[in-house]
């Protein structure tokens, strides 16, 4: 456990944010990490510190309802946002009042991975002067389902008017985070794998389980908002997209992508959706594309 975390009130109800800075000795940039959902930064200290070696600082934060953050739901395991514009508001103050006071004039940049991919994206159409360049990482700008989107959106729906919102959507659970490594397609490191689930294990306080509907029902509004705000986006972009991801839809990815003022793609080959914990022929591609986009 890392004896760093600290935490600032959200405005959006007796939430506390869970957040934390990792400096670079020798700094030239500083970078805003958002995570993915079920998510917690420090699963990422391996990115961060090749960051820190590299002259960039990190600031990160885990969102309302996962990692060292507060919970909303007496079930602390089940995936829950009230409003999914919660997360950008949290994210954009923890930018104003945390990264930019420290910043000052030194470069900040965006990177984000999955439903990180979606928060930043709002927040960077809210903020479009703050940061010089923004990178996404297999974003959650479309989700994949086990049915037709018409179908699982009429079902999300109908479960939320019928006062279901918080319970666990179809096929989720609160131990989604223990399958076996072979049901997962998340990554293809085994290694990386069993280091999550053993620090989840040892510290059940950072365990999330599936999505409830009412995080399904805000995800997908928020994600129809995407193009628009991609179009108030003028800074470069650089979508890092995973051929063989299952989670996220990779056709959603390049609709918004076309939507930007700037836009390069990376994709990588035979990656699956966890890019940043990745095996290491892969993590060290995303990284490296990462570097090439940012550094100066």
């Amino acid at each position: 456990m890392d004896e760093n975390i600290a935490f600032f009130q959200s405005k959006h109800g007796n939430v506390k944010i869970a957040y934390s800075c990792f400096k670079s000795e020798y700094e030239k940039g500083v970078i805003l990490f958002l995570t993915g959902r079920a998510e917690y930064f420090l699963k990422y200290l391996p990115f961060f510190e090749r960051m820190n070696a590299l002259a960039f600082t990190v600031f990160a934060l885990d969102h309302r309802g996962q990692g060292a953050s507060g919970r909303m739901l007496a079930d602390t395991e089940k995936g829950y946002v009230e409003d999914f514009s919660f997360y950008v508001d949290d994210a954009e103050d923890f930018l104003k009042n945390t990264v930019l006071e420290y910043a000052g004039k030194t470069p900040i940049f965006l990177v984000s991975h999955s439903m990180g991919g979606a928060v930043s994206l709002l927040l960077a159409a809210r903020c479009p002067e703050t940061f010089s360049k923004i990178v996404f990482t297999s974003p959650m700008w479309g989700l994949l389902y086990d049915m037709s989107e018409f179908l699982v959106t009429t079902i999300v729906k109908g479960a939320c008017r019928l006062g279901f919102g918080k319970f666990y959507a179809l096929g989720k659970s609160a131990k989604d985070y223990l399958k076996p490594f072979e049901k997962t397609h998340l990554t293809q490191s085994f290694e990386n794998y069993m280091r999550q689930q053993k620090f989840v294990t040892e510290n059940p306080s950072f365990a999330l389980g599936g999505p409830s509907f009412q995080w399904v029902s805000e995800s997908m509004k928020a994600m129809e908002q995407l193009p628009i705000a991609a179009e108030k986006v003028k800074v470069p972009v650089l979508l890092v997209q995973a051929e063989c991801d299952t989670v996220v839809d990779n056709i959603r990815q390049d609709f918004v992508a076309s939507k930007f003022a700037n836009c390069r793609k990376t994709l990588i080959a035979k990656g699956f959706h966890e890019l940043l914990n990745e095996k290491p022929e892969f993590f060290e591609k995303t990284v490296k594309e990462i570097l090439e986009f940012i550094d100066f």
